[in-house]
């Protein structure tokens, strides 16, 4: 008999245990269990749950039930890659797609290594971005999508313009993109949220859950959740969306930075094929129906809640990545760094963050750097949501629109002239380009105003003749199309009609007006 047969029966099962324990090991130092594709570590199905069905080949990419990502699960086949997908068809590419509405749960996800990419909204990134955080080691570094009426306040019939918000109760869902969208539009009437009731809810969902029980005046809300609003009641109404404000609200990617640095040429291949898709998608109606379809499907939800909600977005190209992402140096509209620079001010006042990270420490650009060199894209990739939309003269009817917002600025000009000095400028540059860049899909008007002193015709010809130096100025300076400006010369007309005779700072302004589109 050998020294085997000789062992007690329980000797025998501990003696295999160590045997199976020991090969387990050399196997994992030798990579069998440990290795993936460039250079990640694969998920061993031991964690169960979530992340247990990880290929060892593919990249973990974290979503949340948003439209704006049906691109990328139509290029993709599914949150689960098929190997006639297009994204495998055409980069040999194969995605890991993970749905996770819980945020918190989400980026310990990222933090832990079991995903790789994350979606992120860049407005509300700076929450996030503390200088003492966890975050740190995480850099943003592809822009996905804009929102293009994707993001409503939608108002009762007692509030017609944002001024009207003055007092009234709003609901919101703090530090999301449809705060963004209730700050920046208090913004454009010289308001804060000191002038508003808040009523804080859990997500834009629970916002139009209050808005139609009537407990709030006006809520930030998600399309198409909007649209149930207005037919809620009679006067329910949009006051402003993201239709008008087109480049204030947008997704985009997160990593960390390690994984970045080990993995450019795979982070390229992605961005490149989402680029891709996104053009798909766009301009080709066929496959914009199967994105939806695919994303209902996929994300356990109404087809036409899908189409209606995809037809507010507006998804990112290359060029828009290259403007976005600063490194257009002809480019002079709204980029990435100016709406994260102004929601990191905004949500530090509020308490929401504090030391956030510079937008140089918190961005990645050389992965779309790299795309851009060697642009093997072959599908249309000019820009969309960064592109200066077209504007004519404006129409003698377009004139007499009504406006949704109006901010009153004093610009300081010399007594009697019309001339802008370095402070009239810097006051322009601080008061008014955001806001024009921002809402870039509406006509502005500027309005010049005069107090009740002086010759009323020689005021009226003044006030124009300032209004215009502005225009001429943001039109120069800032490359904004002068045919979306509207120039008025009211004179001292509101000094008359609220009866205020005499000298009076207050009505010597230059206002600023979004009109209605």
């Amino acid at each position: 008999m050998n020294w085997f047969s000789r062992l007690t029966t329980v000797g025998r099962i501990l003696f295999l245990l160590v045997l199976f324990g020991l090969i387990a090991l050399v196997l994992h130092l030798l990579g069998v269990f440990s290795a993936s594709g460039d250079g990640q570590s694969a998920t061993s199905s031991s964690k169960g749950g979530l992340f247990s069905n990880k290929k060892d080949d593919a990249v973990t990419l974290v979503v949340n039930s948003y439209c704006g990502f049906s691109p990328i699960v139509w290029g993709n086949g599914g949150t689960t890659a098929t190997d006639d997908s297009y994204f495998n068809k055409n980069y040999g590419l194969k995605l890991n797609i993970k749905i996770m509405d819980d945020f918190d749960a989400a980026r310990a996800a990222l933090k832990s290594g079991d995903a790789q990419i994350e979606y992120c909204t860049l407005d509300a990134l700076p929450i996030e971005m503390g200088s003492a955080g966890t975050m740190t080691d995480t850099k943003y570094f592809m822009l996905l999508n804009f929102s293009a009426g994707a993001d409503a306040l939608v108002a009762n019939a007692s509030v017609n313009t944002i001024s009207d918000l003055k007092g009234k109760r709003v609901a919101y869902a703090e530090g999301t993109a449809s705060h963004t969208l209730l700050l920046n539009a208090l913004e454009t009437s010289s308001m804060t949220m000191d002038d508003i009731i808040p009523i804080k809810v859990s997500s834009g969902i629970e916002a139009a859950q209050v808005f139609k029980a009537k407990q709030a005046d006006c809520a930030a809300v998600w399309s198409p959740d909007d649209v149930d609003c207005v037919e809620a009641f009679q006067g329910a109404h949009i006051l402003t969306s993201t239709a008008q404000s087109n480049m204030l609200v947008s997704d985009g990617l997160i990593a960390k930075k390690e994984w970045l640095e080990n993995n450019q040429e795979l982070a390229a291949k992605i961005v490149e094929a989402i680029l891709a898709a996104n053009s798909e998608v766009t301009n080709n109606p066929q496959v914009f129906n199967e994105a939806a379809q695919m994303f209902a499907k996929e994300f356990e939800t109404d087809v036409d809640f899908a189409l209606a909600s995809s037809k507010t977005i507006n998804y990112a190209t290359l060029e828009d990545e290259i403007n976005w992402l600063g490194l257009n140096s002809v480019y002079t509209g709204m980029t990435g760094e100016r709406i994260y620079s102004k929601m990191s001010r905004m949500y530090s006042g509020l308490g929401l963050c504090k030391s956030v990270l510079p937008w140089s420490k918190a961005t990645y650009t050389g992965i779309v750097e790299k795309v851009a060199e060697t642009n093997k894209l072959t599908n249309k990739q000019a820009a969309m949501g960064t592109a200066e939309k077209e504007f004519a003269a404006p129409t003698q009817e377009e004139t007499k629109k009504v406006a949704f917002s109006e901010k009153k600025v004093t610009i300081n000009f010399p007594v009697s002239g019309y001339d802008l000095d370095n402070s009239a400028r810097a006051t322009i540059d601080r008061e008014f380009v955001d806001i024009i860049q921002s809402y870039a899909n509406v006509r502005v008007r500027i309005e010049g105003n005069t107090d009740a002193t002086g010759n009323y015709a020689k005021n009226v010809d003044l006030s124009q003749k300032r209004a215009q130096s502005v225009v001429n100025y943001l039109v120069k300076e800032h490359g904004i199309n002068k045919n979306r400006f509207i120039v008025v010369g009211n004179g001292p007309k509101h000094a008359i009609a609220d009866g205020v005779t005499g000298s009076n700072g207050d009505y010597r302004t230059t206002d600023l007006l979004l009109l209605a589109q």
